[in-house]
Protein backbone atom coordinates (compact mmCIF):
# COMPACT_ATOMS: atom_id res chain seq x y z
CA UNK A 1 0.00 0.00 0.00
CA UNK A 2 1.18 3.58 -0.65
CA UNK A 3 2.08 5.76 2.36
CA UNK A 4 -0.64 7.76 4.08
CA UNK A 5 0.79 10.92 2.53
CA UNK A 6 4.11 12.18 1.21
CA UNK A 7 6.13 15.27 2.07
CA UNK A 8 8.84 17.26 0.36
CA UNK A 9 12.20 17.14 2.12
CA UNK A 10 14.44 20.18 1.88
CA UNK A 11 18.09 19.81 2.85
CA UNK A 12 19.60 23.10 4.03
CA UNK A 13 23.15 22.07 3.24
CA UNK A 14 25.11 24.98 4.69
CA UNK A 15 23.94 28.27 6.10
CA UNK A 16 25.29 31.59 7.28
CA UNK A 17 24.90 31.38 11.06
CA UNK A 18 26.88 28.29 12.09
CA UNK A 19 30.61 28.14 11.65
CA UNK A 20 33.54 25.79 10.94
CA UNK A 21 34.68 25.72 14.58
CA UNK A 22 31.38 24.06 15.51
CA UNK A 23 31.84 20.96 13.38
CA UNK A 24 34.41 19.54 10.95
CA UNK A 25 31.43 18.15 9.00
CA UNK A 26 29.92 21.54 8.14
CA UNK A 27 30.45 21.97 4.38
CA UNK A 28 32.40 25.14 3.66
CA UNK A 29 34.29 24.87 0.37
CA UNK A 30 32.46 24.69 -2.97
CA UNK A 31 33.57 21.07 -3.30
CA UNK A 32 32.24 20.17 0.16
CA UNK A 33 28.94 21.98 -0.44
CA UNK A 34 28.44 20.31 -3.81
CA UNK A 35 29.41 16.84 -2.57
CA UNK A 36 27.17 16.95 0.51
CA UNK A 37 24.27 18.41 -1.47
CA UNK A 38 24.44 15.69 -4.12
CA UNK A 39 24.67 12.99 -1.46
CA UNK A 40 21.66 14.49 0.36
CA UNK A 41 19.67 14.42 -2.89
CA UNK A 42 20.56 10.77 -3.39
CA UNK A 43 19.45 10.10 0.20
CA UNK A 44 16.00 11.54 -0.52
CA UNK A 45 16.06 15.35 -0.45
CA UNK A 46 13.83 16.79 -3.16
CA UNK A 47 15.07 20.36 -2.58
CA UNK A 48 18.54 21.65 -1.71
CA UNK A 49 18.59 25.02 0.08
CA UNK A 50 21.96 26.72 -0.21
CA UNK A 51 24.18 29.54 1.01
CA UNK A 52 27.71 30.39 -0.13
CA UNK A 53 30.83 30.58 2.03
CA UNK A 54 34.34 31.89 1.61
CA UNK A 55 36.35 28.68 1.12
CA UNK A 56 39.33 30.13 3.01
CA UNK A 57 37.66 30.58 6.40
CA UNK A 58 34.00 29.62 6.01
CA UNK A 59 32.53 33.08 6.49
CA UNK A 60 29.21 33.66 4.68
CA UNK A 61 29.34 35.47 1.34
CA UNK A 62 27.08 36.33 -1.58
CA UNK A 63 29.92 36.49 -4.10
CA UNK A 64 28.57 35.10 -7.40
CA UNK A 65 32.02 33.79 -8.29
CA UNK A 66 31.79 31.40 -5.33
CA UNK A 67 28.18 30.44 -6.02
CA UNK A 68 29.25 29.55 -9.56
CA UNK A 69 31.71 26.99 -8.22
CA UNK A 70 29.02 24.67 -6.84
CA UNK A 71 25.53 25.44 -8.19
CA UNK A 72 26.23 24.09 -11.72
CA UNK A 73 27.90 21.00 -10.28
CA UNK A 74 24.86 20.20 -8.12
CA UNK A 75 22.55 20.74 -11.11
CA UNK A 76 24.62 18.44 -13.29
CA UNK A 77 24.85 15.60 -10.79
CA UNK A 78 21.34 15.30 -9.34
CA UNK A 79 17.79 16.28 -10.17
CA UNK A 80 17.02 18.05 -6.91
CA UNK A 81 15.33 21.44 -6.95
CA UNK A 82 17.83 24.26 -6.34
CA UNK A 83 16.85 26.82 -3.70
CA UNK A 84 19.25 29.75 -3.18
CA UNK A 85 19.19 32.00 -0.15
CA UNK A 86 18.82 35.70 -0.95
CA UNK A 87 19.49 36.97 2.56
CA UNK A 88 22.79 38.87 2.28
CA UNK A 89 23.06 42.51 1.20
CA UNK A 90 21.89 45.97 2.18
CA UNK A 91 19.50 46.37 -0.74
CA UNK A 92 17.06 44.10 -2.53
CA UNK A 93 19.26 44.31 -5.60
CA UNK A 94 22.31 43.19 -3.59
CA UNK A 95 20.41 40.23 -2.17
CA UNK A 96 19.20 38.88 -5.49
CA UNK A 97 22.37 39.61 -7.52
CA UNK A 98 23.71 36.03 -7.37
CA UNK A 99 20.20 34.58 -7.73
CA UNK A 100 19.68 36.44 -11.01
CA UNK A 101 23.04 35.23 -12.28
CA UNK A 102 22.61 31.55 -11.31
CA UNK A 103 18.81 31.39 -11.78
CA UNK A 104 17.79 28.71 -9.27
CA UNK A 105 14.33 27.17 -9.20
CA UNK A 106 13.55 28.94 -5.91
CA UNK A 107 14.95 31.92 -4.00
CA UNK A 108 14.22 32.79 -0.38
CA UNK A 109 12.68 36.04 0.84
CA UNK A 110 12.88 36.66 4.59
CA UNK A 111 9.67 38.23 5.82
CA UNK A 112 10.14 40.59 8.75
CA UNK A 113 12.89 42.17 10.82
CA UNK A 114 13.93 40.75 14.18
CA UNK A 115 16.50 40.64 16.97
CA UNK A 116 18.24 37.54 15.66
CA UNK A 117 20.35 36.67 18.70
CA UNK A 118 22.93 34.69 16.79
CA UNK A 119 25.12 34.46 19.90
CA UNK A 120 22.67 31.76 21.01
CA UNK A 121 23.77 29.65 18.04
CA UNK A 122 27.15 29.17 19.72
CA UNK A 123 25.46 28.46 23.06
CA UNK A 124 23.18 25.83 21.47
CA UNK A 125 26.10 24.09 19.81
CA UNK A 126 28.18 24.23 23.01
CA UNK A 127 31.05 26.17 21.43
CA UNK A 128 33.12 28.75 23.31
CA UNK A 129 36.44 28.66 21.40
CA UNK A 130 36.78 29.67 17.76
CA UNK A 131 39.43 29.14 15.12
CA UNK A 132 38.80 32.27 13.05
CA UNK A 133 38.66 35.92 14.10
CA UNK A 134 35.44 36.48 12.16
CA UNK A 135 33.72 33.82 14.27
CA UNK A 136 34.77 35.54 17.50
CA UNK A 137 33.23 38.78 16.28
CA UNK A 138 30.21 37.05 14.75
CA UNK A 139 29.14 35.44 18.04
CA UNK A 140 30.73 37.94 20.43
CA UNK A 141 29.41 41.10 22.11
CA UNK A 142 28.68 42.77 18.77
CA UNK A 143 26.14 40.07 17.96
CA UNK A 144 23.93 41.40 20.79
CA UNK A 145 23.40 44.57 18.74
CA UNK A 146 22.43 42.91 15.45
CA UNK A 147 18.93 43.37 14.05
CA UNK A 148 18.13 41.65 10.75
CA UNK A 149 16.57 44.37 8.61
CA UNK A 150 13.88 43.19 6.25
CA UNK A 151 11.85 46.32 5.66
CA UNK A 152 8.53 46.51 3.87
CA UNK A 153 10.24 48.32 1.01
CA UNK A 154 12.99 45.72 0.69
CA UNK A 155 10.56 42.79 0.74
CA UNK A 156 8.33 44.55 -1.77
CA UNK A 157 11.22 45.11 -4.17
CA UNK A 158 12.52 41.54 -3.88
CA UNK A 159 9.08 40.17 -4.69
CA UNK A 160 8.90 42.38 -7.78
CA UNK A 161 12.36 41.38 -9.03
CA UNK A 162 11.88 37.65 -8.53
CA UNK A 163 8.38 37.70 -10.01
CA UNK A 164 9.61 39.57 -13.09
CA UNK A 165 12.35 36.94 -13.52
CA UNK A 166 10.02 33.93 -13.11
CA UNK A 167 11.86 32.65 -10.03
CA UNK A 168 9.68 30.93 -7.45
CA UNK A 169 9.86 32.40 -3.97
CA UNK A 170 10.02 30.74 -0.59
CA UNK A 171 8.93 33.13 2.17
CA UNK A 172 10.79 32.49 5.44
CA UNK A 173 8.65 33.42 8.45
CA UNK A 174 10.27 33.41 11.89
CA UNK A 175 7.19 34.37 13.88
CA UNK A 176 3.42 34.71 13.57
CA UNK A 177 3.65 38.44 12.86
CA UNK A 178 5.69 37.69 9.76
CA UNK A 179 2.71 35.83 8.31
CA UNK A 180 0.70 39.03 8.52
CA UNK A 181 3.56 40.98 6.92
CA UNK A 182 3.48 38.51 4.04
CA UNK A 183 -0.30 38.79 3.81
CA UNK A 184 0.09 42.57 3.52
CA UNK A 185 2.38 42.16 0.51
CA UNK A 186 0.32 39.49 -1.19
CA UNK A 187 -2.83 41.61 -0.98
CA UNK A 188 -1.03 44.13 -3.19
CA UNK A 189 0.72 41.76 -5.59
CA UNK A 190 0.09 38.64 -7.59
CA UNK A 191 3.02 36.26 -7.51
CA UNK A 192 3.67 33.59 -10.11
CA UNK A 193 3.58 29.94 -9.15
CA UNK A 194 3.05 28.30 -5.80
CA UNK A 195 2.96 30.18 -2.51
CA UNK A 196 5.64 28.60 -0.31
CA UNK A 197 5.85 29.53 3.37
CA UNK A 198 8.74 28.23 5.46
CA UNK A 199 8.32 28.24 9.25
CA UNK A 200 11.82 28.96 10.53
CA UNK A 201 11.45 28.54 14.27
CA UNK A 202 13.71 28.32 17.29
CA UNK A 203 15.64 31.56 16.72
CA UNK A 204 15.96 33.52 19.98
CA UNK A 205 14.18 36.55 18.50
CA UNK A 206 11.43 34.46 16.90
CA UNK A 207 8.85 31.87 17.85
CA UNK A 208 10.04 28.63 19.56
CA UNK A 209 9.65 25.21 17.94
CA UNK A 210 7.12 23.77 20.42
CA UNK A 211 4.18 21.95 18.87
CA UNK A 212 1.59 24.50 20.03
CA UNK A 213 3.52 27.30 18.31
CA UNK A 214 3.91 25.26 15.12
CA UNK A 215 0.21 24.47 15.04
CA UNK A 216 -0.57 28.16 15.55
CA UNK A 217 1.71 29.03 12.60
CA UNK A 218 0.05 26.38 10.45
CA UNK A 219 -3.51 27.39 11.27
CA UNK A 220 -2.76 31.08 10.84
CA UNK A 221 -1.14 30.44 7.47
CA UNK A 222 -4.07 28.41 6.23
CA UNK A 223 -6.52 31.05 7.43
CA UNK A 224 -4.60 33.85 5.70
CA UNK A 225 -3.53 32.10 2.51
CA UNK A 226 -6.00 29.25 2.01
CA UNK A 227 -5.55 25.52 1.69
CA UNK A 228 -3.29 25.84 -1.38
CA UNK A 229 -0.41 27.35 0.59
CA UNK A 230 2.61 25.02 0.65
CA UNK A 231 4.07 24.91 4.15
CA UNK A 232 7.48 23.77 5.37
CA UNK A 233 8.59 23.32 8.98
CA UNK A 234 12.20 23.98 9.96
CA UNK A 235 13.03 24.12 13.65
CA UNK A 236 16.54 25.46 14.13
CA UNK A 237 19.01 24.32 16.77
CA UNK A 238 19.02 21.09 18.79
CA UNK A 239 15.23 20.69 18.43
CA UNK A 240 15.53 20.43 14.67
CA UNK A 241 14.61 16.75 14.29
CA UNK A 242 11.81 17.00 16.82
CA UNK A 243 10.32 19.97 14.96
CA UNK A 244 10.71 18.14 11.65
CA UNK A 245 8.78 15.19 13.07
CA UNK A 246 6.06 17.53 14.29
CA UNK A 247 5.94 19.01 10.80
CA UNK A 248 5.47 15.63 9.17
CA UNK A 249 2.72 14.70 11.60
CA UNK A 250 1.00 18.06 11.03
CA UNK A 251 1.05 17.49 7.28
CA UNK A 252 3.61 20.15 6.39
CA UNK A 253 6.73 19.60 4.36
CA UNK A 254 10.09 19.50 6.15
CA UNK A 255 13.52 21.12 6.12
CA UNK A 256 16.56 19.72 7.92
CA UNK A 257 20.29 20.09 7.36
CA UNK A 258 23.64 21.36 8.56
CA UNK A 259 22.57 24.98 8.12
CA UNK A 260 20.91 25.26 11.51
CA UNK A 261 21.75 22.15 13.50
CA UNK A 262 24.93 20.11 13.62
CA UNK A 263 24.13 17.73 16.48
CA UNK A 264 22.41 14.39 16.12
CA UNK A 265 22.15 14.35 19.91
CA UNK A 266 24.22 15.84 22.76
CA UNK A 267 27.82 14.80 22.26
CA UNK A 268 27.32 13.42 18.75
CA UNK A 269 27.67 15.46 15.58
CA UNK A 270 25.94 14.63 12.33
CA UNK A 271 28.62 13.55 9.87
CA UNK A 272 26.82 14.83 6.80
CA UNK A 273 23.64 16.32 5.42
CA UNK A 274 22.74 12.93 3.97
CA UNK A 275 22.78 11.49 7.49
CA UNK A 276 20.16 14.05 8.52
CA UNK A 277 17.97 13.19 5.53
CA UNK A 278 18.29 9.47 6.25
CA UNK A 279 17.31 9.98 9.90
CA UNK A 280 14.16 11.99 9.20
CA UNK A 281 13.16 9.48 6.52
CA UNK A 282 13.42 6.65 9.08
CA UNK A 283 11.27 8.59 11.52
CA UNK A 284 8.65 9.42 8.89
CA UNK A 285 8.55 5.83 7.74
CA UNK A 286 7.53 4.76 11.25
CA UNK A 287 4.42 6.92 10.83
CA UNK A 288 3.72 5.73 7.28
CA UNK A 289 4.70 9.11 5.81
CA UNK A 290 6.45 8.98 2.44
CA UNK A 291 8.78 11.46 0.76
CA UNK A 292 8.34 13.03 -2.65
CA UNK A 293 10.83 12.58 -5.46
CA UNK A 294 12.24 15.74 -7.06
CA UNK A 295 9.90 15.12 -10.00
CA UNK A 296 6.89 14.90 -7.67
CA UNK A 297 8.02 18.07 -5.90
CA UNK A 298 8.42 19.94 -9.18
CA UNK A 299 4.87 19.03 -10.10
CA UNK A 300 3.58 20.03 -6.67
CA UNK A 301 5.31 23.40 -6.90
CA UNK A 302 4.29 23.98 -10.53
CA UNK A 303 7.88 24.62 -11.56
CA UNK A 304 7.51 23.31 -15.11
CA UNK A 305 4.55 25.59 -15.73
CA UNK A 306 6.41 28.57 -14.24
CA UNK A 307 9.46 28.02 -16.45
CA UNK A 308 7.28 27.73 -19.54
Amino acid sequence: MPPRHAVMLTCAATGSTLSPSMSPHLPVTPDEIATQSIEAAKAGAAIIHLHARDPNDGRPTNDPAIWEQFIPRIRNNCDAIINMSASMGNTAEDRVASVLKLRPDIATVIVGSMNYGRFKKAIDQGITEFKYDWEKEFYGPASHSIVTQNTFAKIDRMIDILTDNDILMEFECYDVGHLYVLDHHLKKKKIKGALIVQFLTGILGGIPSDIDHLLHMKRTSERLFGDDVILFTHGTGPDNMRAATYGGLMGTNIRVGQEDNLMERPGRLFKSNAEQIEKIKRILNEFDIGVMTPSDARNRLGLAKLKN
